[in-house]
């Protein structure tokens, strides 16, 4: 028997609104591993999964989107994402280098995590 099949554990999640997989919707969990996989340099796994990201996006027979929740685009948290790894990326390099390349860089990325956080 799994603990979450134990009759008190049932009982708690249905008392606090939790849901038994930790509250994580499929396409929270793709958008997490697509993070991941970019960040580290995986193109090819971050590719895949991206197209993942999009089909549990995507609309379902009855008009109705899979993994829908008010406000919340998954997709373009995606593409936040990457332009942050990106921007990050480009501060690596200026790094070192010439100082106003370094300071533009840092400003770049700074908009883009900021841009990221809040998406």
């Amino acid at each position: 028997m799994s603990p979450l099949d134990h009759p008190d554990a049932l009982a708690a999640i249905h008392e606090t609104g939790a849901r038994a997989d930790g509250g994580r919707r499929l396409s929270d969990k793709i958008l997490a591993a697509f993070s991941h996989a970019y960040a580290v340099g995986e193109a090819d796994v971050a590719r895949k999964l991206r197209a993942a990201l999009a089909a549990s996006a995507a609309p379902r027979s009855g008009g109705r989107r899979g993994d829908q929740r008010r406000g919340h685009d998954p997709l373009a948290q995606a593409d936040c994402w990457v332009a942050f790894v990106e921007a990050r990326n480009r501060y690596k390099t200026a790094v070192g280098g010439d100082p106003a390349d370094a300071a533009d860089a840092l400003e770049t990325m700074k908009a883009a995590y900021k841009a990221w956080s809040v998406s």
